[in-house]
């Protein structure tokens, strides 16, 4: 795919980048690295800096090899008049190639810088049309990079087990958990209940959270068919939790063979304790429950309704074990995925 040129840019004027003002709430490191990516220091354009600062990241690749791949064939970095003012040019053959070729970039109908600042916005969980419109990204091409990112953190996630030998794992529903102490009085048009476990190993807590598929079947007497909740729960332990784990389950959990339940632990516990197993340690879980039902709307029906939800539930849980720096572990889990390496 080669690239056209265009005699609309000058690769030698300066861009003044000031303090960033951002339209969504954003973390010290996350912010810190946003404003090394995006700084111009300097004589060279931005866009000339920014891929210097991707190829040593690993986002951009460093060399690539010629699509002819003649004897006298070497491809070289060179500025150009073309949008992202810099591209590949092959000395032996004249072909050109655009700098984003070979990267997560390539074919993005917007710019590397757009493209950086979405990701960065990915990683703090704003929302897309907000970021887009923000910073002037077409709403489908802004929901394409949120969609390649959701991908991305789901595949991480999906490499995760929760407990371990002497690892106690907690299990419970929501909002089922919630609505005891206080009344669901919402307007959403459905309410997914979602299984809740949460490894009480890890500091920050390590969960997963499952939309329940089985929530609303029904017994030939109309009645709710508990057996194949219990089922979907036992199913969703045994591939995310490690075999040699304790597994304790609240009151709103149904009964689990080889579990025990939450009152059972209790006993063994101080004031304190008590107080994080049965409450504090689902902080967390709940706010990204709760956060979940945003996705759901009064066109679409329950079970798709549920898939949306659990897509963004396992994205934000790679977003919160990274917590601190996600937005590095991101771009470096770009580069590995997507980042071509010529040797």
């Amino acid at each position: 795919m080669m690239e056209a040129d265009s005699t609309t840019y000058d690769c030698n004027a300066k861009t003044e980048v000031t303090e960033p003002t951002l339209p969504f709430n954003t973390s010290p490191d996350n912010l810190q690295l946003y404003k090394e990516l995006t700084t111009s220091h300097g004589d060279l354009r931005l866009e000339c800096q920014l891929v210097e600062r991707l190829q040593a990241f690993g986002l951009l690749p460093k060399a690539i090899k010629c699509p002819s791949d003649k004897p006298g064939c070497k491809v070289v970095c060179r500025t150009a008049r073309v949008i992202d003012r810099v591209q590949w040019i092959c000395e032996g053959c004249s072909k050109r190639l655009p700098i984003r070729a070979g990267s997560f970039f390539f074919r993005l109908q917007c710019s590397i810088l757009q493209t950086v600042q979405m990701i960065f916005a990915w990683s703090e969980d704003a929302d897309v049309e907000v970021a887009a419109a923000h910073f002037g990204v077409k709403p489908r091409v802004a929901t394409l990079i949120y969609d390649r990112l959701d991908e991305l953190a789901i595949k991480e996630q999906s490499k995760k087990k929760l407990g371990g030998e002497n690892s106690v794992v907690l299990a419970e529903m929501y909002p089922d958990c919630v609505n005891r102490l206080s009344p669901d009085t919402t307007d959403q048009p459905h309410v997914h209940r979602i299984l809740m476990l949460a490894d009480t190993n890890h500091i920050p807590t390590s969960y997963w959270l499952h939309v329940m598929k089985n929530d609303n079947k029904k017994t030939a007497n109309g009645n709710p068919d508990t057996q194949a909740l219990t089922l979907e729960v036992e199913e969703v332990i045994r591939k995310v939790v490690i075999s040699n784990s304790l597994v304790v389950t609240g009151t709103n959990v149904p009964p689990i063979e080889g579990a025990s339940s939450i009152q059972q632990l209790l006993t063994h516990c101080d004031a304190d304790m008590q107080h994080f197993l049965s409450s504090r340690i689902w902080r967390q879980a709940i706010t990204l429950s709760l956060a979940s039902r945003s996705v759901c709307c009064d066109g679409l029906a329950a079970a798709s309704c549920g898939a949306a939800a659990q897509r963004y539930l396992t994205a934000a849980l790679d977003r919160v074990t990274q917590h601190r720096d996600f937005y590095s572990h991101v771009l470096q889990a770009i580069a590995e995925e997507y980042t071509d390496k010529c040797d």
